[in-house]
């Protein structure tokens, strides 16, 4: 039987866990890129292996933030520092999980 920390020292020696809770802090800026009206009504779902994927509230604003994507996109990369996010996937439906309310684990 395996003890926790010794799990959790594997997890957290993964290179995409790392990135990943790199990747946080600025998915949870998302209104900042993606403008108060677009980021009101495209949110970010989750984030998996560069990939940013966002439920917006329908067809309209789905297909503007396809035009905006690589702005964004470029944006959210230039405040990481690094290559983080490499593509974004788009679809019409409700969000799983609300970033801004969810506790920040990089704060006090």
């Amino acid at each position: 039987m395996r003890r926790l920390s010794d799990l959790l020292a594997l997890s957290v020696d993964r290179p995409e866990v790392l990135r990943a809770s790199r990747a946080q802090p600025i998915v949870r800026r998302w209104k900042e890129f993606a403008g108060p009206v677009l980021g009101e009504r495209c949110v970010p779902d989750r984030y998996d292996h560069g990939t940013l994927w966002i439920a917006a509230k329908g067809n309209a604003w789905e297909q503007e933030l396809r035009f905006q994507k690589d702005r964004i996109l470029a944006m959210m990369n230039e405040a990481a520092g690094e290559e983080l996010f490499t593509q974004m996937r788009i679809g019409t439906r409700p969000p799983r999980r609300d970033w801004e309310a969810a506790p920040d684990p990089l704060k006090d």
